[in-house]
């Protein structure tokens, strides 16, 4: 009887952790010198990035397990819905830098340029991919300027933009039918734009000669971008298609450099990103009650401890449920990546709601 109770109890066990969003302790450090975590799986139970300085290359990281750098990358930028495949950059035969996914085994596929185009050291990048294996980024045109793509294995790879047209795709929706990024064209600068699966492209209504669409949640539904005037301050912004556009910083926060917010939980009621480049950036979150703020107060304002000799740089994926954010910062003085748990917060009497209702 007993031998038969532990083996009932043994799949619920199995099945709850499972359903897990991601490791339950705070603040996580992944413990990879020189990685930039970029994307996190709609369940956050997994994650990938890039790894800088010196030898480039990729990471995959899973609960439970350490990070695993990836054969041949240059660069990880996307994770598809599931955490199956990953997306960036890698070397070809030639030496040159093209666009490449990797399989749940770490295999590598490589997709190369778009038809006609030999010339160049970078010929592709991806920075997004679904499940069903349709991937978006940008590759250099026979003119030499940079376009944005779509690639499937059916179809192979091909523009979005005119020849004559710059872009860049930076993501696309779990369902493939919405891709976004931005475009250029001779008579109007950079601009943000979501292509549909019909073919059609529009463009959000913002109060501002430059503007490019930066990220969005993982249907594509809720979109950030960042606008302003040539030479001017630029400010982040929130587009629901259909909609005007918003604005997610207050305008006396002029001490900060301007944010670039990347994602969004699927309610868009907690967007993450971050101020400024390089070691000088800071990262941010932004909800509807408390506004943009340093990820560090809002995680002080949760009870969530930093280990000493941490600095937050950018807050870069969240997963679906809003519960498990990640980003990469300086750790005694190298990048490092990190994963944190926000249902371990215990809030406190000056912390906003995490999930109020989303204007």
């Amino acid at each position: 009887m007993l031998a038969t109770m532990r083996w009932n109890i043994l799949p619920a066990l199995l099945l709850l952790l499972a359903c897990l969003p991601c490791r339950a302790t705070g603040f996580v450090a992944l413990g990879l010198r020189g990685s930039q975590l970029d994307a996190i799986a709609d369940d956050g139970r997994s994650a990938a990035g890039s790894v800088v300085g010196g030898a480039s290359g990729g990471f995959r990281w899973r609960v439970g397990e350490t990070p695993r750098l990836l054969d041949g990358a240059i660069s990880v930028r996307a994770i598809s819905m599931s955490g199956r495949y990953l997306a960036g950059s890698s070397l070809d035969a030639e030496q040159r830098e093209v666009a490449t996914y990797w399989d749940d085994r770490g295999n590598l596929h490589t997709l190369g340029a778009l038809p006609g185009v030999t010339a160049g050291n970078v010929l592709s990048v991806a920075f997004g991919i679904t499940d069903a294996l349709q991937i978006v980024g940008s590759a250099a045109t026979a003119n030499r300027h940079s376009a944005a793509f779509c690639w499937n294995p059916v179809d192979g790879m091909h523009a979005l933009t005119a020849p004559a047209d710059g872009g860049k795709a930076l993501g696309i929706s779990h369902d493939g039918n919405r891709i976004y990024g931005w475009t250029q064209t001779r008579d109007r600068p950079r601009h943000g734009v979501l292509w549909r699966a019909d073919g059609t492209a529009v463009a959000p209504d913002v109060d501002a000669q430059v503007d490019e669409l930066t990220g969005g949640n993982g249907s594509a539904t809720i979109l950030f971008g960042i606008a302003g005037d040539n030479g001017s301050r630029k400010r982040p912004y929130r587009w629901v298609p259909g909609t005007p556009a918003r604005n997610l910083t207050r305008a006396d926060l002029r001490s900060v450099a301007p944010i670039r917010f990347d994602a969004g939980s699927a309610d868009g009621a907690i967007v993450v990103g971050s101020s400024g480049s390089g070691s000088d950036s800071t990262a941010f979150v932004w909800t509807p009650a408390g506004g943009a703020q340093p990820l560090a107060d809002f995680l002080a304002r949760r009870s969530i401890s930093i280990p000493s000799g941490w600095t937050l740089s950018a807050a870069t994926a969240i997963s679906s449920d809003g519960h498990c954010l990640g980003g990469f910062g300086l750790h005694d003085g190298g990048f490092d990546s990190f994963i944190v748990d926000l249902t371990s917060a215990t809030s406190g009497t000056d912390a906003s709601p995490i999930h109020p209702t989303a204007p």
